[in-house]
């Protein structure tokens, strides 16, 4: 059995995940030299990146006027979130482990990464989604995947085995569409100009955020 296959296999347990794919290293070159893969795990050959659905049943009843003190879809969101968080975290375990075991050094990269005196990540699971092929970054600055539009959670695992490459997704799922742009509260999302792909004040987004107790739209409006 190929590394690829136990790999897919792990995914496919009963508290797995949905999408898996992976990346040589290769693809992260064009990224500055301290967000590329290396410097988490010198010799890093494979980013694996593992997605889960969050249910649309959730995230289409978000908003941007939660009440402080009153239970709110939110936070039947945010418990279902923990739980694909959880699903996400252990899978990828199971996978680093089960290389390292086979004699590859391999790190799982959890899930939150964000360095929040800047607001960015240290290592950008979307970017490793996108060069895994599991979608594609839209103007909402969400991955698009085929299966589930941006309703995904994310997380990713570093390795020195070499595993065989997914092709990466191709095409713009938001030609035409600018929905999320529109529905936007803060104006943190912009139209993209020229080769952009997206066009957002992730400050004026995460104040926003935070002075409203969420929010989400970008992401539940997304007719994809």
């Amino acid at each position: 059995m190929s590394l690829k296959q136990k790999i897919k296999d792990i995914c496919a347990l009963p508290d797995g995940v949905d999408l898996v794919g992976a990346a040589p290293v290769e693809r992260f070159e064009e990224l500055p030299r301290d967000k590329r893969p290396e410097q988490l795990l010198p010799g890093t050959k494979t980013v694996i990146v593992l997605g889960s659905q969050v249910f649309k049943v959730l995230t289409d009843r978000l908003t941007a006027n939660n009440k402080v003190g009153k239970v709110s879809p939110r936070d039947i969101y945010e418990a279902h979130n923990l739980a694909v968080i959880n699903d996400l975290t252990q899978t990828s375990y199971r996978i680093a482990r089960y290389l390292t075991n086979q004699g590859f050094t391999s790190v799982n990269l959890g899930q939150d990464l964000t360095d929040y005196r800047t607001i960015s990540s240290v290592f950008s699971f979307k970017y490793a989604a996108t060069s895994a092929g599991l979608g594609v970054l839209g103007k909402n600055g969400l991955v698009i995947t085929p299966s589930y539009g941006p309703r995904v959670k994310l997380t990713a695992l570093l390795t020195k085995a070499q595993i065989k490459p997914d092709e990466m997704v191709l095409g713009d799922p938001c030609e035409g569409c600018s929905t999320c742009i529109k529905v936007c509260p803060s104006g943190a999302l912009k139209e993209p100009q020229g080769s952009q792909r997206v066009k957002h004040d992730r400050f004026v987004c995460c104040s926003f955020y935070t002075a409203n107790q969420g929010c989400g739209l970008c992401m539940s409006k997304c007719p994809r």
